[in-house]
């Protein structure tokens, strides 16, 4: 920590001779001028030029002092300049010595050979030896230290005991690093009491004791001017050093303690460094954090980092996480050793503030640097635990395999082992858990509990997805780990599940009776399946049973889940089926009703079943009344047309055929797109014969056969003209119709049906391009072929898998146009899928509306107003789409992930109008729902909303809920953690943004976030 002599003062660079020396000179010149006075008095014409040189030399005035003396040298010189002067003749001498000062203080070519002529020639005056100095002097003020020590030897070595010059000299020596000669020198002058340098040598040698390593001699030289006016403030500094150097803790203490009491100044402020760096080395963080604080204050932007680092270390200790966050965040994204520690240190401040995300950036920091292999391991191990922590389950699986295999004797080894397990579980991957478990040697009790969620879990996910046998297989090693008791009946009902969908129900219904008597949810459910499975059977009789005891305990358990709700309803239903299929009408009718009560989903089902027992009851009144019922309540039910047909059929049982004509003339007329028109047709027909209507019976046969000639009734409908022509003594006509139902329904030859079979075949192969050509030849071979709407629908399927979108639809259309093939409403269902992309919304519209009126299900029609819903929503009339949103929703949960998604839409359009508490509400509803690919957009536009309010904590916490609840879906999550980096960067957290962002671009499986993330991280990177 050495000074220099500019730092403290000492010197200055001037080109004229400094006050003191000036001074000394004029008090030689005085005592001259005084002795010649007693010898003269008064001063003769030569003089002058004397007198003149000495008065200018006074002014500073060396050029002209130079000329006035040469002046009065010329006369005195008989032979030429280079004559010596008579030394008795003192002016003349003093004169010569000032010639030569001057030219050294101009600068004159050749001041120095007149300097050691003078020396030379005078060597006994005592001028010769003040000039030396004086050119020391001069040479020493200019910080010429090289001509300085020339000068200064020779004067030291002439004036003997001259303080100033050993001074100087030792000073000259300092600043050309000669520490070896300048110590001697001022060690001489340190202790001469008289001299006024002494307070400076003394300082100069402790700093040069200190270089040397000799810190005793260097305290004591600095205690010798501690009191020093100039060097009090640095001082300090110094002693502090020397006693941590020297590893004397309790002297540095207890003599810079005290001084920080009286005194704590910036100009202390290393003093204060020392303390701290006591306290820290003796793990007295809470007494060294003061004394970091005012050397870091004082210090500011040039604290190193090691002291920050000391200090944000010194806060940890103690508990202070926030101060610490502050102090070592700024050191964390460094490439050094302090910046490994510094980044690890700062992720447990991270986790300790409850912070994980900036908690797993930093630790990931720390992983990344190699300084310190055991930080290195451990920041891995926690990042990795951390991963785990927050759900980020194939995050973890990656880093804890990668962290056994790099660190296979680590002591971390054996907890990895166990966090493999719970990781994959995490990460959804229960697969390749399970096989990881069934590798391992020693299983403990906890890996086996792992082992039985694991099974569990992967059953279930095979039954969601139909992988029957695959779901019994896994719920089998499940149950041979019976550790949790809830889990092992879970198991046993999914089991029996997985046997009943494959319509094994006598394997089934034994696995359910297990269970069936338990109190729980699984024992309700288990009668649940029970009667399902004797419905299925069509063992009514024990099917009404178990309905009835799961109604029964349904309806008394006061459990208001939507699930168990919607299976109570659905079990009421299936309750009143089976008693309507063992005749037992009045207890049908009583839980139709009832269901209807209810407000059942299928309560529109429940009042048709009950207007058709009615009717088979002879209750005819009742039951035409009920069938308009179904009209009036449900006008848009799938039902509608089989009421319309019931109320007529009824009046056509009874005889009344003229009132059955218009019943169904009205289901014609009003429902011409219906499945049930060419029944109506028929069932109108044979009326017009009962009451001898020859001509309109025949029209209707007629009908029949030229539109619906694929239809079950076209056979019928052929019988049924026959006769008719034959009453209405036509007969002849007969041939004329069947001629034409020929050529319109040619008997399909063999070659005809292999031809189609050929194209089928090539289409299910998914040679799309061989498809077509087949299937267009098949088409231009036989025109009039039935099988021509469905040879179309493979056509527009294989144009769409080949990308010809134009083509597709082309044929979709002309299906959808004939409006009588059962490929209807998968035409229109695809041509609107295709239109909406197309962003023809209104034609998408138009197909949605066609599928709407032919909805042979219900889950037909929910799955049409799903795609409605969402072209309306595009288009964009989100009010539309709220709409079609809120009619899904009544409709129940007939097409999987429907309400969902209807849910979701009225989020989204409540979202798009800035109504951000409305789509809160929806948005939770969504997630409640299901945790599905919606769940996971409503997750994300929860965050989004807070964002938006400036909620940003609240926001952040929002969006990391991803990794527990919807880590699978990549898309969503990606698009979660880049609003998680906008966050970031609102509350100015660049640098956790940026790690945020990396992290994405490492990790993501989804191009076009990983496109999106690399674009926001370019972006950050310019603006900084």
């Amino acid at each position: 920590m050495p000074y220099s002599i500019t730092q403290l003062g000492q010197c200055q660079t001037l080109r004229f001779l400094p006050d003191w020396l000036s001074f000394s000179l004029i008090l030689g010149l005085l005592t001259v001028l005084s002795a010649q006075a007693q010898r003269t008095q008064s001063y003769s014409e030569p003089d002058y030029h004397y007198r003149n040189g000495l008065e200018l030399f006074e002014k500073n005035n060396y050029a002209a002092a130079r000329y006035e003396f040469r002046q009065y040298l010329e006369p005195r010189r008989g032979n030429g300049t280079r004559t010596l002067l008579n030394t008795s003749d003192q002016n003349a001498v003093e004169a010569e010595y000032y010639i030569a000062l001057t030219s050294l203080y101009i600068d004159e070519p050749g001041a120095e050979v007149l300097v050691d002529r003078f020396v030379k020639n005078h060597s006994e005056h005592p001028k010769a030896g003040q000039l030396y100095g004086d050119l020391g002097s001069y040479y020493y003020t200019r910080q010429d230290y090289a001509k300085a020590i020339t000068f200064l030897e020779k004067a030291v070595e002439q004036g003997g005991a001259n303080t100033a010059y050993k001074y100087q000299l030792a000073l000259s020596y300092y600043n050309t690093q000669d520490l070896q000669r300048a110590l001697p020198l001022l060690n001489a002058v340190k202790l001469d009491p008289s001299s006024t340098d002494a307070p400076a040598a003394s300082y100069y040698a402790g700093v040069i004791n200190f270089r040397n390593k000799n810190f005793n001699e260097a305290v004591a030289d600095f205690r010798r001017v501690e009191s020093n006016p100039i060097y009090k403030d640095q001082v300090p500094n110094w002693i502090a050093h020397a006693l941590y150097r020297q590893r004397r803790y309790d002297d540095l203490l207890a003599y810079t303690e005290p001084l920080l009491r009286r005194n704590n100044g910036a100009g202390l402020s290393e003093v204060a460094l020392f303390t701290a760096e006591v306290y820290y080395q003796q793990n007295q963080f809470a007494k060294a954090i003061p004394y970091y604080k005012q050397y870091i204050s004082a210090a500011g932007a040039k604290t190193p980092g090691a002291v920050k680092f000391r200090y944000g270390q010194s806060l940890f200790r103690t508990g202070a996480y926030n101060d610490a966050i502050t102090q070592l965040k700024s050191l964390a994204g460094g490439k050094d050793t302090t910046a490994q520690y510094a980044a690890y240190t700062l992720g447990v401040s991270y986790l300790q503030t409850q912070n994980p995300t900036f908690s797993l950036n930093a630790f990931d920091q720390a992983g990344r640097l190699s300084f310190n292999r055991e930080i290195q391991e451990e920041a891995r191990f926690n990042h990795a635990k951390l991963q785990l922590d927050q759900n980020n389950g194939a995050d973890a699986v990656k880093e804890l395999t990668a962290f056994l295999k790099q660190y296979p004797d680590s002591k971390f080894e054996n907890e990895a082992n166990e966090l493999v397990g719970e990781a994959y579980f995490a990460s959804n991957n229960y697969p390749a858990a399970i096989a990881y478990i069934e590798g391992l040697k020693r299983k403990t009790p906890k890996i086996n509990a792992t082992y039985q969620r694991l099974t569990y879990s992967q059953g279930v996910s095979d039954f969601n997805a139909e992988r029957y046998p695959q779901a019994v297989a896994n719920l089998d090693k499940s149950l041979k780990f019976p550790i949790d008791n809830e889990l092992q009946q879970a198991a046993q009902f999914w089991k029996a599940e997985a046997y009943s969908a494959g319509k094994q129900y006598d394997t089934a219904i034994p696995l359910y009776a297990s269970i069936s008597k338990n109190a729980g949810d699984y024992g309700s459910r288990s009668l649940y399946g029970l009667g399902y499975a004797y419905y299925n059977k069509k063992d009514y009789t024990r099917a009404q049973t178990y309905f009835r005891d799961f109604v029964s305990r349904g309806s008394s358990s006061g459990d208001s889940r939507s699930d168990l709700s919607a299976q109570v309803q659905d079990a009421t239903i299936r309750l009143a089926d089976s008693y309507f299929a063992t005749k037992q009408y009045e207890n049908a009718m009583r839980f139709y009703d009832q269901a209807i009560a209810q407000n059942a989903p299928d309560k529109d089902y429940a009042s048709y079943q009950k207007a058709v027992i009615l009717s088979y009851v002879g209750r005819d009144a009742e039951a035409k009344a009920q069938f308009d019922q179904v009209q009036r309540q449900y006008p848009n039910s799938r039902f509608v047309d089989e009421s319309l047909f019931q109320t007529a059929n009824v009046d056509f049982e009874k005889g009344a055929y003229q009132v059955a004509i218009r019943g169904f003339s009205k289901l014609i007329d009003s429902k011409p797109n219906s499945k049930l028109v060419p029944a109506a047709l028929l069932k109108r027909a044979i009326a017009y014969g009962n009451i001898q209507q020859y001509d309109p019976a025949v029209a209707d046969y007629k009908r029949i056969l030229t539109d619906f000639g694929e239809s079950d009734q076209a056979q019928s409908a052929l019988l049924g003209i026959q006769n008719t022509l034959n009453d209405a003594g036509r007969p002849e006509e007969f041939s004329q119709v069947l001629g034409q139902y020929k050529k319109s329904n040619p008997a399909s030859t063999d070659v005809e049906r292999v031809q189609f079979e050929n194209a089928k075949d090539i289409y299910s192969n998914q040679k799309y391009q061989q498809a077509i050509q087949s299937l267009l030849t098949f088409m231009q071979e036989y025109p009039a072929s039935p099988n021509t709407n469905e040879a179309r629908y493979y056509l527009a399927e294989s144009y769409r898998q080949t990308d010809d979108i134009a083509n597709a639809l082309r044929y979709y259309n002309l299906v959808i146009a004939d409006n009588k093939s059962e490929f209807l409403v998968r035409s229109a269902t695809r041509a609107a899928e295709l239109e909406s992309k197309q962003k023809n919304y209104p034609r998408a519209i138009r197909n949605y509306q066609v599928i709407l009126t032919r909805a042979g299900s219900k889950a037909e029609q929910v799955a049409a107003q799903l795609g409605m819903m969402d072209t309306y929503f595009a288009m964009p009339k989100p009010d539309s789409a709220a709409a079609i949103a809120r009619e899904v929703l009544a409709a129940g949960n007939v097409v999987a992930g429907a309400q969902n998604r209807a849910q979701l839409m009225l989020g989204k359009v409540a979202f798009g109008k800035g109504d951000y508490k409305t789509a809160q509400a929806d948005f939770d509803k969504t997630i409640a729902l299901a945790k599905d690919v919606n769940g996971a957009e409503a997750q994300y536009y929860l965050g989004d909303i807070l964002y938006r309010q400036k909620k940003y904590k609240e926001s952040v916490a929002t969006l990391l809920k991803f990794n527990e609840q919807f880590s699978e879906f990549e898309y969503w999550k990606g698009k979660a953690f880049m609003l998680v980096s906008d966050n970031n960067v609102a509350q100015d957290e660049i640098a956790q943004a940026k790690a945020v962002l990396n992290s994405i671009i490492e990790n993501s499986s989804d191009e076009t976030i990983i496109a999106e993330a690399k674009q926001k991280l370019a972006s950050l990177e310019n603006k900084n």
